[in-house]
């Protein structure tokens, strides 16, 4: 929150200067002190957080691959109706142990082309249904549960 409220001053503000970088720094700190304990956010959960950010990257960067891959895969279907397709409904129990990663792999296997979510249990189960049999195999081990899995682990989740 420190450097949020330090950008903020600076875009109010309108210029730089040695008077302004010194003031907003104040006024930044103090912010920052307030809003920590108001909401009680301590500064090794934050930074346990930021050491997450590369691994959040890396899923981002991942989930776009694979959509990419899935985009392609199901357009050679459009472009090639003779091609085989089997639909399959698939269930697995990836092992995730927070809400917030488990709603975070159903959004990832939603969005990309070619499968959808179609249940997730109260116990992690998914149901997850796949326009072809070749897109199920190893939903359960994929790059999205192994991210997943990072971020759920350790300090500050």
């Amino acid at each position: 929150m420190l450097i949020a409220y330090f950008v903020i001053w600076l875009i109010l503000n309108g210029r730089i200067g040695v008077d302004v970088l010194l003031s907003g720094l104040v006024i930044a700190l103090a912010g920052d002190f307030i809003t920590r304990r108001a909401l009680g956010v301590s500064y090794r959960r934050t930074l346990g957080r930021i050491k997450k950010l590369p691994t959040l990257l890396e899923l981002f960067l991942v989930l776009i691959a694979e959509i990419f891959k899935a985009n392609l895969h199901v357009l050679g279907w459009i472009y090639r109706p003779g091609r085989e397709r089997e639909p399959v409904i698939v269930e697995f129990d990836p092992g995730l142990k927070t809400e917030m990663a488990r709603v975070a792999l159903a959004d990832c296997i939603t969005l990309t082309p070619g499968t959808i979510t179609g249940d997730l249990s109260e116990s992690g189960r998914y149901l997850v249904h796949c326009l072809d049999r070749s897109m199920a195999e190893g939903l359960d081990r994929s790059h999205f549960v192994r991210l997943l899995s990072e971020l759920e682990g350790g300090e500050g989740s």
